[in-house]
């Protein structure tokens, strides 16, 4: 009779076998699960999958390996409902896959990619390619002409020739070498964030210095021709372009050009021989703030001269640029309250009456402090894949040269702002430890081993720039999430917020069977231990009995329960002669890594002792969680099983697990099964 109701159950609860995948998916007659369509997810595709991007940390992969795509990320938390990610602050994207840009208060966002080709000679200052994984992904400020700082919050003061180093100094020459037979059209120059107006082939002398001189970031220039009368002919002309009041050596004038006809038009610098005539020139004289004779006020952009100097026309003269490049009396040197350099630096005539201050010292008095640098997290590249090099506060925060501290933009941390703050408050919820993807890299695991990857420890080696910066939550493991006796499992999620449920067999599956290790041990004395997915036993005498090797073994988290059975007779773990140890894994499903076996405190008295470890069956059970047959509560760590489903003993039958591994012939939406399946469940427990 009871035969014919548990078949008839058995039927109902076949009927719907994936609960039609919820219309989300197909659902496969011969294992009862289900295929989700594109963008749902789930045991029954219940959830609605949240988009992905390359992970901003995770665990290698393999030796710098690393930035995987995940969900949201790893930077946000999925809405299972929405399929929309909740990003951690200061990132943004569908998938949290873009660190987001600071205010940049005068300039704009742009991304590492964009950068290394922008060459604006504001910001950056060189033309090159940048396609690291963070390409796309790290975006920064390019601010305009006279602001600084990572978030354009800063002004830039007046830059100058110190105007008591003067010999063997030049100005910077440039040379624009123009072709135009019977062209047609104009061409613009661009400097340092600004165009001139549009110039024709048949410019003056005066015409293209004038267009030049009316730029902003240009204080003076001389142009001359290398033949004829116009910056473009037809056999050719090179214009030198003298930078007679800007110091330093610059950056390069750019071409916009739309000539049209027979036409070419380049640029030279840096020592190039002009194509028609000329030799450019880099500039040898300083190009200093405040010309190195006064401080900046960052706030202000205004420089305060030490005595002695003032506002030059930035040629050694009085003039109107605020730089402290104009000497109005005999040099001496600095003094803070009668101390020379603030007694934090030397000066005298071969320093030419300026403060060499000593570190962590700087400024016009040496009163200001340096602040702490770090790889920066945005710049623009040097060269091809080449960035992140060393900034003061990492560009990601302000320096405060008064205490020679940093002022970090939200989410960053350490002295530099070098470090990526972990995500959660407390870190990582307070059930995990916050660590660099280095440390991380040692710790990744597969099946529970550790694969021995690492990230980061060749020197210099640019795809792993951020080894040290770049931090992740490792989230706290074996917890016991209760109430069921078997519950010890994970903390998951980017911030360890979520709690992961028991794993089991499904019970759909049949003639699944149990992972079996044998232990083979040679020694008459002495203990070893026994390591299972990183944990390890306490010592384990060679002469121990079976109930205490199964006793050490299973007070590992990793086993939880086992059998052990002796071969041959023995009473004893090891013997000179060798015994034959079999393991049976009853708690931990598929297939299951080897034990390590530690030999170094055994002895043998008639020779060397031995302990090895032998795969004799591999575990095929389905170890899925829930069994693939609920879904888990992430806030408890409790498995929500779908209807006819309970909690298992592993083998099918009603237990403790906290799976869904158990099919109970009765509908368990029912109150009156519900009694039934205690009933049963008391009974089993008997």
């Amino acid at each position: 009779m009871w035969k014919v109701v548990l078949a008839a159950a058995a039927t109902a609860a076949a009927a719907n076998l994936c609960d039609s995948c919820n219309g989300n998916g197909v659902c496969s007659t011969a294992t009862r699960r289900c295929s989700c369509f594109a963008g749902y997810t789930g045991p029954r595709c219940e959830y609605v999958a949240c988009p992905t991007g390359n992970a901003w940390w995770d665990f290698a992969s393999a030796v710098d390996t690393a930035h995987a795509p995940a969900t949201c990320s790893n930077m946000g938390l999925c809405s299972s409902t929405t399929g929309v990610c909740t990003c951690n602050a200061g990132f943004t994207g569908a998938a949290c896959e873009f660190m987001a840009c600071p205010a940049c208060q005068s300039g704009h966002c742009i991304s590492m990619r964009d950068a290394a080709a922008a060459n604006d000679g504001i910001n950056f200052f060189t033309s090159t390619s940048y396609s690291l994984w963070d390409a796309d992904k790290i975006f920064g400020c390019q601010c305009s002409y006279g602001y600084t700082g990572y978030d354009c919050s800063q002004r830039t003061c007046p830059a100058g020739d110190d105007p008591l180093t003067t010999t063997g100094q030049s100005p910077e020459v440039q040379l624009l070498n123009c072709l135009c037979n019977g062209c047609t059209g104009y061409f613009a120059l661009y400097y340092q964030g600004f165009l001139t107006a549009n110039i024709a082939p048949s410019a003056t002398v005066t015409q293209l210095a004038d267009a030049l001189l009316a730029l902003t970031s240009i204080h003076g220039i001389t142009v001359t021709f290398s033949s004829g009368t116009t910056v473009c002919s037809p056999t050719g002309t090179t214009a030198s372009i003298t930078f007679t009041k800007n110091g330093g050596s610059l950056p390069l004038i750019q071409i916009r050009s739309v000539l049209s006809g027979t036409n070419v038009i380049t640029l030279g610098s840096k020592g190039e021989v002009g194509t028609y005539g000329g030799t450019s020139a880099a500039g040898t004289t300083e190009g200093l703030p405040c010309s190195g004779r006064g401080d900046c006020n960052p706030a202000t952009g205004i420089c305060t001269c030490v005595p002695g100097f003032s506002s030059s026309d930035g040629a050694g003269n009085a003039g109107k640029l605020g730089d402290c490049g104009f000497n109005t009396a005999v040099p001496s040197c600095p003094m803070v309250l009668g101390k020379i350099c603030n007694n934090q630096g030397s000066c005298d005539a071969t320093t030419q009456y300026r403060c060499a201050c000593n570190p962590p010292y700087t400024g016009a008095y040496c009163t200001n402090l340096l602040c702490p640098t770090g790889a920066a997290w945005f710049d623009g590249a040097s060269a091809t894949n080449t960035a992140h090099a060393v900034a003061p506060c990492s560009n990601r925060g302000i320096c405060n040269p008064s205490t020679g501290t940093c002022t970090c933009q939200a989410g960053f941390t350490g002295a530099a702002c070098d470090l990526l703050a972990c995500p959660g408050s407390p870190a990582c919820s307070g059930q995990g430890s916050c660590k660099t993807m280095q440390q991380l890299a040692a710790l990744s695991s597969s099946n529970g081993v550790l694969i021995g990857a690492t990230y980061g420890t060749i020197p210099n080696y640019a795809p792993t720039w951020d080894y040290n910066k770049i931090q992740g939550c490792y989230c706290q493991k074996n917890f016991y999430m209760g109430p069921y006796v078997g519950a010890v499992n994970d903390f998951q999620a980017y911030d360890c917020s979520a709690r992961s449920c028991a794993f089991g067999d499904d019970p759909y599956l049949s003639g699944t069977v149990d992972e079996q290790q044998q232990i083979s041990c040679t020694a008459d004395g002495g203990t070893f231990t026994l390591s299972f997915r990183q944990l390890t036993t306490s010592a384990i005498s060679a002469m121990a009995p079976v109930s205490t090797v199964q006793t050490a073994l299973q007070a590992l988290a990793s086993v939880v329960s086992a059998t052990v059975t002796f071969g041959g007779g023995a009473t004893t773990v090891c013997s000179a002669t060798g015994v034959v140890t079999t393991v049976r894994f009853t708690y931990a499903q598929g297939n299951l890594p080897p034990l390590i076996a530690s030999v170094s405190g055994l002895t043998l008295s008639t020779g060397t002792p031995t302990i090895t470890v032998t795969e004799t069956i591999p575990g095929t059970k389905a170890n899925l969680e829930c069994s693939g047959r609920g879904v888990c509560d992430r806030t408890l760590g409790r498995c929500n099983c779908y209807d006819y489903f309970l909690s298992s003993d592993g083998y099918g039958n009603v237990g403790t697990r906290g799976d869904c591994g158990y099919l109970t012939p009765y509908s368990t939406l029912s109150t009156t099964i519900t009694t039934i399946t205690t009933t049963t469940t008391t009974t089993s427990t008997m």
